[in-house]
């Protein structure tokens, strides 16, 4: 799934992509309906690809399995389904929550394909956004179960993988005006935790919804939170805090004088890598915040950490890899098409989504 696990760390210990210059091992030209922004996903040996439907193709060649239209504007998320012999992929938009198939059905002799769509969850019956700035929010799945904001409400939902139906639905702000906009959820153990616009950070029990904890924070912007061993690592406008898993006090915070609304960070073998959203990217200590190395870059990022490397897309367009350890910058990447997703990592491959095609690179 987007971010790799549950957690969303964003760091695939298995993987590895390209450490020296880069170029392109395959470029797919997709459906002329496709339009992606948000990261794809690879299952075994296939590529999934979001961006007004669903693409599948060859990650070794990037040959089209099959292709289908659909309001999908998040990255998929795997859930396996116990009524299902195939996985389902979660996917949002702001049309709603769906759930589809991995595999293609092929109408004979029309060389058109089935829409693979298993379920329709909660939705607010709004339509797709535009795919400059991903318009929804992605699902994130642990057992059996799908963990989503429904797009067009303040409400955070879980979901049964076998048919879209609520296992427990929160909502944000009740009795007030605020439209909340929230970060991806990130689960850890029986704990999901959620940072949202504005102010807040929560923690609830995973299993029915109650709010184990909620921290008002200064900052407005509150942008994602990640559970570690050590903590949870939350970035804001302005910085980066770690919070106590149990009770969400402030272990450490170190203000970056940053002015984030949006991104991520990825946290790997006790580094945290995050932008400030302005003109710096930093790699901090996850015990302490101190800086370890940081490296000229502009606005927000969405970073992915593997094999000694950290990857990531400045300003939507170009894609540059560090060195993990020293900040060296070792690879730069930049397509002819805007928007450049942040990438996924494979097995010396990165894969990414550029707006009409999915995109394959590997060491030079």
């Amino acid at each position: 799934m987007y971010q790799y696990d549950p957690a969303g760390t964003g760091y695939n210990p298995a993987g590895s992509g390209p450490t020296d210059g880069v170029s392109v091992a395959w470029s797919h030209e997709s459906t002329e309906w496709f339009r992606g922004a948000a990261p794809p996903i690879r299952l075994g040996n296939t590529v999934y690809a979001v961006g007004e439907g669903l693409v599948a193709l060859e990650a070794d060649t990037g040959e089209r399995r099959f292709a289908h239209r659909g309001p999908y504007t998040s990255s998929p998320a795997r859930v396996d389904a116990s009524v299902y012999r195939t996985p389902t992929l979660a996917v949002t938009s702001t049309a709603g929550i769906f759930g589809l198939g991995t595999g293609g059905i092929q109408i004979p002799g029309l060389g058109r394909w089935l829409d693979g769509r298993r379920w329709d969850g909660p939705n607010h019956g709004t339509r797709p956004a535009s795919i400059e700035h991903r318009p929804s929010v992605d699902p994130v799945t642990v057992d059996g179960t799908i963990y989503a904001p429904v797009a067009g409400t303040n409400d955070l939902v879980a979901l049964n993988a076998n048919d879209g139906t609520e296992r427990w639905r929160v909502t944000h702000h009740e009795d007030t005006a605020y439209s909340v906009s929230y970060s991806r959820p990130a689960i850890r153990g029986d704990t999901l935790y959620v940072a949202n616009w504005p102010h807040q950070v929560t923690a609830y029990d995973r299993e029915d919804g109650t709010v184990r904890w909620q921290r008002e924070r200064d900052d407005q912007m509150q942008l994602c939170s990640v559970p570690t061993d050590e903590g949870v690592v939350v970035t804001s406008r302005n910085g980066v805090a770690l919070l106590d898993l149990e009770d969400g006090e402030t272990i450490w915070y170190r203000d970056l004088e940053g002015n984030a609304v949006e991104g991520t960070a990825a946290v790997a073998d006790g580094t945290i890598y995050a932008s400030d959203g302005r003109e710096t990217f930093y790699a901090l200590s996850l015990e302490t915040g101190e800086e370890l190395w940081s490296a000229p870059f502009e606005r927000e990022t969405e970073p992915v950490v593997a094999d000694g490397m950290v990857y990531a897309v400045e300003m939507d367009r170009t894609l540059v890899g560090f060195d993990a350890t020293t900040g060296e910058e070792r690879v730069r990447f930049e397509p002819s098409q805007v928007p450049l997703s942040p990438p996924i990592v494979g097995d010396g491959t990165l894969y990414a989504v550029n707006r009409r095609r999915i995109i394959a690179l590997e060491d030079e």
